[in-house]
């Protein structure tokens, strides 16, 4: 078990006030730019960026912590637009900094030893982000399809931006009309879309309702394909899937359950959260060929950890592969190896191909 994570609740807020005072006691100007709700935003993102460190250090995973780091300093710019690009980033400076400071006092050296170093990556970068930088648009495509197929998308996402989910039904069906596969519906127009509501969510541009009612609104869009989906050839191979531990971010593993579907796997999706235990009776029960778990945040690897080495510790499970994905394994790709999993997919297209030549 990871230090941060194996502290009490108690422990831990102790550890997030000594930081949260000392960076107060610190910088006077923060009275000012700060007030009473930018103070409890700032002490829980604070016990986030101790947890986030933590998994990094635990994992020896460098990208975690950069990927937030870079992350966290846009985010923050965006939200504090009163306060300039440099004042944000001497804010975020001076809080690993002092991060750094506490974790030596609270914990061993060798500990500390590897945050440190996370640490000082966390400054690099958040002294050479460009904060004023865009988000790039596609501008060009390779082909008439890929042209269409990005329209289709551009139109589908800004109807449901302005609410508007018959329009949005309308670029659906007119998908079908042109034939266009439902594997390309599915990967060019859902999850592109839910991709880049992810980013405009992260830089401040949606509010966390609008992502959740586009993410509701595609859900619904992906069951009235459900008919044509069940239409597709079947292999007679089955597969589990599920978010783990706390994991709510299911859209990424739900998608790809229905492409695997679509190639002719049936698929039995247990939802989003779900405890080790559970997924252990669901394979008794299912006796799939292949088990699918995804994690996005990277604080519920060690729930993965867990149920991989569970899986793989298992005789009756002996027959069963092991698949990982999601956006944390994006960022700690050795993992899964060093826990005994089969295989890290990022796409349904990958998986399918693996389990052709594997299953």
């Amino acid at each position: 078990m990871s230090l941060l994570l194996n502290v009490t609740d108690h422990k831990l807020e102790e550890i997030a006030e000594r930081i949260f005072k000392l960076q107060f006691a610190r910088e006077n100007k923060l009275e000012e730019e700060y007030d009473d709700y930018r103070k409890s935003k700032m002490f829980r993102d604070i016990k986030y960026n101790l947890k986030i460190l933590d998994v990094a250090v635990r994992y020896d995973a460098e990208e975690i912590f950069n990927d937030y780091v870079d992350w966290l300093i846009k985010l923050l710019y965006s939200r504090m637009k009163d306060i300039s690009p440099e004042r944000v980033r001497e804010q975020m400076i001076s809080h690993y900094q002092i991060v750094g400071e506490v974790i030596e006092q609270e914990f061993s050296q060798d500990y500390y030893k590897k945050a440190e170093n996370h640490l000082k990556n966390a400054i690099k970068i958040t002294e050479e982000v460009d904060l004023e930088k865009k988000t790039s648009q596609d501008t060009t495509f390779d082909n008439i399809e890929e042209a269409e197929l990005n329209r289709l998308q551009f139109k589908y996402l800004n109807s449901l931006l302005d609410a508007d989910k018959d329009q949005a039904q309308k670029v659906v069906e007119e998908a079908l009309d042109q034939n266009i596969s439902l594997e390309m519906i599915y990967q060019k127009i859902f999850q592109k879309s839910m991709v880049k509501v992810g980013e405009l969510w992260n830089t401040n541009q949606i509010t966390v309702d609008v992502e959740h009612y586009i993410t509701s609104m595609t859900q619904n869009f992906m069951m009235q394909l459900w008919p044509r989906i069940m239409d597709s050839e079947k292999t007679g191979l089955s597969l589990v899937a599920c978010t783990i531990g706390n994991e709510l971010h299911e859209m990424g593993v739900r998608i790809l359950c229905d492409l695997m579907e679509i190639k002719g796997w049936n698929n039995i999706y247990l939802g989003a959260a779900i405890p080790v235990e559970n997924i252990l009776t669901a394979l008794k029960k299912h006796k799939p060929d292949l088990v699918v778990l995804s994690v996005t945040m990277p604080f519920y690897l060690e729930q993965c950890e867990e149920a991989v080495k569970k899986i793989k510790a298992n005789e009756e499970f002996k027959s069963i592969k092991v698949a990982v994905g999601g956006r944390a394994f994006s960022m700690a790709s050795h993992l899964s190896e060093s826990w005994g999993a089969d295989v890290t997919a990022e796409n349904a297209d990958e998986l399918a191909k693996w389990a052709e030549d594997n299953i």
